[in-house]
């Protein structure tokens, strides 16, 4: 099973999650925050951490901000 570290793009914490039989990783609910939103942590910076944070929920995808 491969495991990734993903965090919250709401609240930004941080878990471990590991793929599932199909090789699909789920990050599931923010245990913090109830967000559902999720970025591999190696993938971010400050500053776009940050420029994800401030966007409106509708429009937080990785690749567009």
């Amino acid at each position: 099973m491969a495991a990734l570290q993903v965090e919250c793009l709401r609240c930004g914490d941080v878990r471990v999650v590991h793929s599932d039989s199909h090789n699909r990783l789920d990050g599931g609910e923010c245990a913090r925050c109830r967000y559902v939103g999720w970025a591999a942590s190696a993938e971010l910076d400050e500053r776009l951490r940050s420029r994800l944070r401030t966007r409106a929920v509708e429009r937080r995808r990785l690749h567009p901000a």
